[in-house]
Protein backbone atom coordinates (compact mmCIF):
# COMPACT_ATOMS: atom_id res chain seq x y z
CA UNK A 1 0.00 0.00 0.00
CA UNK A 2 1.36 3.41 -0.97
CA UNK A 3 1.32 5.53 2.16
CA UNK A 4 3.93 8.32 2.31
CA UNK A 5 4.78 11.54 0.47
CA UNK A 6 8.53 12.03 -0.05
CA UNK A 7 10.18 15.24 -1.18
CA UNK A 8 13.49 15.12 -3.06
CA UNK A 9 15.41 18.37 -2.66
CA UNK A 10 18.00 18.69 -5.38
CA UNK A 11 17.45 17.36 -8.90
CA UNK A 12 21.01 17.07 -10.10
CA UNK A 13 22.60 13.98 -11.60
CA UNK A 14 22.22 11.90 -8.43
CA UNK A 15 18.97 13.45 -7.26
CA UNK A 16 17.30 12.13 -10.42
CA UNK A 17 18.13 8.58 -9.38
CA UNK A 18 16.50 9.16 -5.99
CA UNK A 19 13.36 10.40 -7.73
CA UNK A 20 13.27 7.39 -10.04
CA UNK A 21 13.65 4.80 -7.29
CA UNK A 22 11.27 6.46 -4.84
CA UNK A 23 8.57 6.80 -7.50
CA UNK A 24 8.69 3.01 -7.91
CA UNK A 25 8.62 2.16 -4.20
CA UNK A 26 5.46 0.32 -3.11
CA UNK A 27 5.14 2.39 0.08
CA UNK A 28 5.60 5.80 -1.54
CA UNK A 29 2.33 7.38 -2.65
CA UNK A 30 3.80 10.61 -3.98
CA UNK A 31 7.18 12.12 -4.85
CA UNK A 32 7.69 15.87 -5.18
CA UNK A 33 10.90 17.27 -6.65
CA UNK A 34 12.23 20.58 -5.30
CA UNK A 35 14.94 22.46 -7.16
CA UNK A 36 15.80 26.10 -7.82
CA UNK A 37 15.84 25.27 -11.53
CA UNK A 38 12.36 24.43 -12.87
CA UNK A 39 13.99 22.82 -15.90
CA UNK A 40 16.08 20.48 -13.73
CA UNK A 41 13.10 19.67 -11.53
CA UNK A 42 10.88 18.76 -14.47
CA UNK A 43 13.64 16.75 -16.13
CA UNK A 44 13.74 14.53 -13.03
CA UNK A 45 10.02 14.51 -12.26
CA UNK A 46 8.23 14.28 -15.59
CA UNK A 47 9.54 10.88 -16.79
CA UNK A 48 8.23 9.16 -13.64
CA UNK A 49 5.11 11.22 -13.00
CA UNK A 50 6.42 13.04 -9.92
CA UNK A 51 5.28 16.49 -8.87
CA UNK A 52 7.40 19.67 -8.86
CA UNK A 53 7.61 22.48 -6.30
CA UNK A 54 9.87 25.49 -5.81
CA UNK A 55 10.11 25.33 -2.01
CA UNK A 56 10.05 22.38 0.41
CA UNK A 57 8.44 24.59 3.04
CA UNK A 58 5.27 24.71 0.97
CA UNK A 59 4.81 20.93 1.15
CA UNK A 60 3.23 18.55 3.64
CA UNK A 61 5.88 15.83 3.61
CA UNK A 62 6.19 12.54 5.44
CA UNK A 63 9.89 12.27 4.58
CA UNK A 64 12.55 14.04 2.56
CA UNK A 65 15.73 13.21 0.65
CA UNK A 66 18.39 15.93 0.39
CA UNK A 67 20.55 15.67 -2.73
CA UNK A 68 21.51 19.36 -2.84
CA UNK A 69 25.13 20.57 -2.61
CA UNK A 70 26.78 19.88 0.74
CA UNK A 71 26.94 23.55 1.79
CA UNK A 72 23.13 23.58 1.97
CA UNK A 73 22.68 20.32 3.90
CA UNK A 74 22.55 21.85 7.37
CA UNK A 75 20.08 24.59 6.46
CA UNK A 76 17.70 22.32 4.54
CA UNK A 77 17.91 19.38 6.94
CA UNK A 78 17.43 21.49 10.07
CA UNK A 79 14.35 23.18 8.60
CA UNK A 80 12.82 19.81 7.78
CA UNK A 81 13.69 18.22 11.13
CA UNK A 82 12.26 21.21 13.01
CA UNK A 83 9.00 20.60 11.13
CA UNK A 84 9.00 16.95 12.19
CA UNK A 85 10.07 15.51 8.82
CA UNK A 86 12.45 12.49 8.77
CA UNK A 87 15.48 13.14 6.57
CA UNK A 88 17.81 11.21 4.30
CA UNK A 89 20.84 13.35 3.43
CA UNK A 90 23.50 12.47 0.89
CA UNK A 91 27.10 12.17 2.05
CA UNK A 92 28.82 14.03 3.53
CA UNK A 93 26.19 14.73 6.17
CA UNK A 94 27.19 18.41 6.36
CA UNK A 95 29.89 20.89 5.45
CA UNK A 96 31.55 20.96 8.88
CA UNK A 97 31.82 18.77 11.98
CA UNK A 98 29.91 21.40 13.96
CA UNK A 99 27.02 21.34 11.50
CA UNK A 100 27.00 17.55 11.55
CA UNK A 101 26.79 17.45 15.35
CA UNK A 102 23.97 20.00 15.25
CA UNK A 103 21.91 17.82 12.89
CA UNK A 104 22.56 14.66 14.91
CA UNK A 105 21.49 16.38 18.14
CA UNK A 106 18.42 17.90 16.51
CA UNK A 107 17.24 14.57 15.08
CA UNK A 108 17.80 12.90 18.44
CA UNK A 109 15.82 15.57 20.32
CA UNK A 110 12.98 15.35 17.81
CA UNK A 111 13.01 11.55 17.78
CA UNK A 112 13.29 11.52 13.99
CA UNK A 113 15.10 9.36 11.45
CA UNK A 114 18.28 10.94 10.10
CA UNK A 115 19.94 8.65 7.56
CA UNK A 116 23.11 9.47 5.64
CA UNK A 117 23.73 8.31 2.07
CA UNK A 118 26.80 6.10 2.41
CA UNK A 119 25.68 3.87 -0.43
CA UNK A 120 28.55 1.37 -0.31
CA UNK A 121 27.18 -0.03 2.97
CA UNK A 122 24.46 -1.56 0.80
CA UNK A 123 26.82 -3.31 -1.62
CA UNK A 124 26.08 -7.05 -1.45
CA UNK A 125 29.83 -7.75 -1.40
CA UNK A 126 30.35 -5.47 1.59
CA UNK A 127 27.22 -6.66 3.41
CA UNK A 128 28.38 -10.28 3.12
CA UNK A 129 31.93 -9.37 4.12
CA UNK A 130 30.77 -7.47 7.22
CA UNK A 131 28.51 -10.36 8.26
CA UNK A 132 31.18 -13.03 7.69
CA UNK A 133 34.52 -11.62 8.81
CA UNK A 134 35.70 -12.01 12.41
CA UNK A 135 38.82 -10.98 14.26
CA UNK A 136 39.74 -8.13 11.89
CA UNK A 137 43.42 -7.19 12.07
CA UNK A 138 44.20 -5.09 9.01
CA UNK A 139 42.16 -3.45 6.23
CA UNK A 140 43.37 -2.10 2.89
CA UNK A 141 40.83 0.00 1.00
CA UNK A 142 41.44 1.34 -2.52
CA UNK A 143 39.07 3.67 -4.37
CA UNK A 144 40.82 4.74 -7.56
CA UNK A 145 38.83 6.35 -10.36
CA UNK A 146 39.63 7.51 -13.86
CA UNK A 147 40.08 11.28 -14.27
CA UNK A 148 36.91 13.25 -14.97
CA UNK A 149 36.77 15.98 -17.64
CA UNK A 150 35.59 18.40 -14.95
CA UNK A 151 36.84 17.41 -11.47
CA UNK A 152 34.35 17.88 -8.61
CA UNK A 153 34.62 21.01 -6.49
CA UNK A 154 35.37 19.01 -3.33
CA UNK A 155 38.70 17.29 -2.78
CA UNK A 156 39.16 13.55 -3.20
CA UNK A 157 38.83 12.91 0.55
CA UNK A 158 35.24 14.17 0.72
CA UNK A 159 34.41 12.98 -2.78
CA UNK A 160 35.70 9.40 -2.72
CA UNK A 161 37.68 8.46 0.40
CA UNK A 162 34.74 9.17 2.73
CA UNK A 163 33.01 6.06 1.36
CA UNK A 164 35.82 3.80 2.49
CA UNK A 165 36.33 5.65 5.76
CA UNK A 166 32.76 4.67 6.64
CA UNK A 167 33.36 1.06 5.54
CA UNK A 168 36.62 0.56 7.46
CA UNK A 169 35.09 2.11 10.59
CA UNK A 170 32.24 -0.38 10.34
CA UNK A 171 34.66 -3.30 9.93
CA UNK A 172 37.10 -2.16 12.63
CA UNK A 173 34.31 -1.77 15.17
CA UNK A 174 36.14 0.83 17.26
CA UNK A 175 36.85 4.58 17.21
CA UNK A 176 39.87 5.92 15.33
CA UNK A 177 42.83 6.61 17.63
CA UNK A 178 45.40 8.04 15.21
CA UNK A 179 45.59 9.33 11.65
CA UNK A 180 48.47 9.94 9.24
CA UNK A 181 47.94 11.13 5.68
CA UNK A 182 49.96 11.75 2.53
CA UNK A 183 49.07 13.70 -0.59
CA UNK A 184 50.11 11.66 -3.63
CA UNK A 185 49.72 14.42 -6.22
CA UNK A 186 51.08 17.94 -6.44
CA UNK A 187 47.78 19.67 -5.65
CA UNK A 188 46.97 17.45 -2.68
CA UNK A 189 43.36 17.27 -3.88
CA UNK A 190 43.27 14.41 -6.37
CA UNK A 191 45.14 11.50 -4.80
CA UNK A 192 45.50 10.82 -1.07
CA UNK A 193 46.66 7.94 1.11
CA UNK A 194 45.82 7.64 4.82
CA UNK A 195 46.83 5.31 7.63
CA UNK A 196 44.29 4.82 10.42
CA UNK A 197 44.90 3.15 13.75
CA UNK A 198 41.86 2.14 15.79
CA UNK A 199 41.62 1.93 19.56
CA UNK A 200 41.31 -1.87 19.44
CA UNK A 201 44.58 -2.20 17.50
CA UNK A 202 43.11 -2.66 14.03
CA UNK A 203 45.00 -0.76 11.32
CA UNK A 204 43.73 0.42 7.95
CA UNK A 205 45.41 1.76 4.81
CA UNK A 206 42.96 3.83 2.76
CA UNK A 207 43.79 5.37 -0.60
CA UNK A 208 41.64 7.37 -3.00
CA UNK A 209 42.52 8.84 -6.37
CA UNK A 210 40.89 10.62 -9.29
CA UNK A 211 44.00 10.17 -11.42
CA UNK A 212 44.04 6.41 -11.92
CA UNK A 213 44.46 4.75 -15.32
CA UNK A 214 41.98 2.07 -14.19
CA UNK A 215 39.06 1.83 -11.77
CA UNK A 216 39.81 -0.03 -8.54
CA UNK A 217 37.36 -0.21 -5.65
CA UNK A 218 38.48 -3.02 -3.41
CA UNK A 219 38.68 -3.93 0.26
CA UNK A 220 41.19 -6.50 1.48
CA UNK A 221 40.75 -7.63 5.07
CA UNK A 222 43.19 -9.77 7.07
CA UNK A 223 41.24 -11.42 9.85
CA UNK A 224 41.29 -14.40 12.19
CA UNK A 225 39.03 -16.36 9.85
CA UNK A 226 40.93 -15.71 6.63
CA UNK A 227 41.93 -13.05 4.15
CA UNK A 228 38.96 -11.52 2.39
CA UNK A 229 38.83 -9.42 -0.79
CA UNK A 230 35.69 -7.54 -1.79
CA UNK A 231 35.57 -6.03 -5.28
CA UNK A 232 32.80 -3.43 -5.12
CA UNK A 233 32.82 -2.87 -8.89
CA UNK A 234 32.74 -6.52 -9.91
CA UNK A 235 30.37 -7.27 -6.99
CA UNK A 236 32.52 -10.20 -5.91
CA UNK A 237 33.82 -11.47 -2.57
CA UNK A 238 36.68 -13.97 -2.26
CA UNK A 239 38.13 -15.66 0.83
CA UNK A 240 41.50 -17.29 1.34
CA UNK A 241 41.45 -19.71 4.27
CA UNK A 242 43.57 -22.76 5.09
CA UNK A 243 45.42 -22.43 1.80
CA UNK A 244 42.29 -22.45 -0.34
CA UNK A 245 40.63 -19.56 -2.20
CA UNK A 246 36.86 -19.61 -2.66
CA UNK A 247 34.32 -17.18 -4.09
CA UNK A 248 31.63 -16.36 -1.55
CA UNK A 249 28.02 -16.41 -2.76
CA UNK A 250 26.32 -12.99 -2.54
CA UNK A 251 22.72 -13.81 -3.38
CA UNK A 252 20.58 -12.06 -5.96
CA UNK A 253 22.04 -8.88 -7.51
CA UNK A 254 20.30 -5.61 -6.71
CA UNK A 255 20.69 -1.87 -7.02
CA UNK A 256 22.53 -0.39 -4.02
CA UNK A 257 20.62 2.91 -4.09
CA UNK A 258 17.29 1.14 -4.34
CA UNK A 259 18.18 -0.95 -1.27
CA UNK A 260 19.38 2.13 0.61
CA UNK A 261 16.19 4.07 -0.10
CA UNK A 262 14.04 1.08 0.78
CA UNK A 263 15.70 1.04 4.20
CA UNK A 264 14.98 4.76 4.60
CA UNK A 265 11.29 4.33 3.73
CA UNK A 266 10.98 1.39 6.11
CA UNK A 267 12.76 3.38 8.83
CA UNK A 268 10.26 6.23 8.35
CA UNK A 269 7.46 3.68 8.72
CA UNK A 270 9.04 2.42 11.96
CA UNK A 271 9.96 -1.00 10.61
CA UNK A 272 13.79 -0.77 10.91
CA UNK A 273 16.56 1.46 12.18
CA UNK A 274 18.90 2.86 9.50
CA UNK A 275 22.33 1.25 9.54
CA UNK A 276 23.97 4.58 8.57
CA UNK A 277 22.37 7.07 10.93
CA UNK A 278 23.40 10.64 11.59
CA UNK A 279 25.99 9.63 14.18
CA UNK A 280 27.71 7.29 11.70
CA UNK A 281 27.71 9.99 9.03
CA UNK A 282 29.14 12.54 11.45
CA UNK A 283 31.86 10.10 12.57
CA UNK A 284 32.98 9.47 8.98
CA UNK A 285 33.08 13.20 8.27
CA UNK A 286 35.13 13.85 11.41
CA UNK A 287 37.78 11.33 10.34
CA UNK A 288 37.86 12.81 6.84
CA UNK A 289 38.37 16.29 8.25
CA UNK A 290 41.19 14.99 10.45
CA UNK A 291 42.83 13.56 7.33
CA UNK A 292 42.39 16.85 5.49
CA UNK A 293 43.87 18.80 8.42
CA UNK A 294 46.79 16.36 8.52
CA UNK A 295 47.45 17.02 4.85
CA UNK A 296 47.34 20.78 5.39
CA UNK A 297 49.70 20.63 8.39
CA UNK A 298 51.90 17.54 8.10
CA UNK A 299 53.64 16.18 11.18
CA UNK A 300 57.35 17.00 11.25
CA UNK A 301 59.71 14.44 12.76
CA UNK A 302 62.97 15.72 14.24
CA UNK A 303 66.02 13.79 15.34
Amino acid sequence: MKVIHVGVIGAGSFGRHHVRHLSQHPSVAKVTVVDRSPERAHAAADPVGADVARHAGDLALDAAVIAAPTEFHKEIASDLLERGVPVFVEKPIAATDEEARFLVDLARRKGLVLQVGHIERFSPAFETLAASVSGVRHIAARRHNLPRPTPPVVDVVLDLMIHDIDLVMRLAGAPVAAVAATACDESGRESVSAHLTFRNGVAAEVSASRLSPATDRTLTVHAANGVWRADLVAKRLDRCHAGSVTEVALGDPRDNLQTELDEFVRAVLGEVSPRVDGAAGAAALAVCNTIRANLATPLLLTA
